[in-house]
């Protein structure tokens, strides 16, 4: 039904169905839930999850906490970050909240502000931690790595 916007770098590899589309000049507020791919071009505010692939576009906005089965990220997420699986930031990317994931690729140029919990156990972890306290608290710029 959708097709992938040329340049986008998106690969609809999840096979979870239909591709979500947030387009540039969209604004999506509140909790966002989601079982299949998600592509952000515009900005979303609030609570992000989708069990599929996440790509975040260069000029995406978002201001949320995001769980997501994988992610591309392109773009600015404010925000704490959960990945199921792999995430592979670029180099106009920022995010500036804690991040947790099985596997993560940083390209140069790429801007982190937070806390970084690599590994299948420190996903599980951070999962477990944001159910039981909430929204956990950002700002601090240590690293810390996970063997799994």
């Amino acid at each position: 039904m959708f097709n992938s916007p040329k340049g986008s770098g998106y690969d609809s590899s999840s096979g979870q169905g239909a591709t979500t589309i947030i387009a540039r000049g969209v604004k999506v507020e509140g909790e966002f839930t989601s079982q299949s791919d998600v592509l952000i071009e515009g900005s979303v505010h609030g609570t992000f999850s989708t069990a599929g692939m996440l790509t975040v576009g260069t000029e995406a906005k978002i201001k949320a906490d995001v769980n997501a089965g994988s992610a591309l990220v392109s773009g600015t997420i404010e925000g704490n970050v959960i990945v199921g699986k792999h995430l592979e930031v670029k180099s106009t990317a920022k995010i500036s909240g804690d991040v947790s994931a099985e596997t993560i690729t940083i390209e140069s140029g790429a801007i982190l502000s937070g806390r970084m919990s690599i590994g299948s156990k420190a996903v599980s972890a951070v999962e477990s931690e944001a159910k039981v306290s909430g929204r956990r608290e950002r700002g601090s710029t240590a690293a810390v790595l996970s063997e799994s």
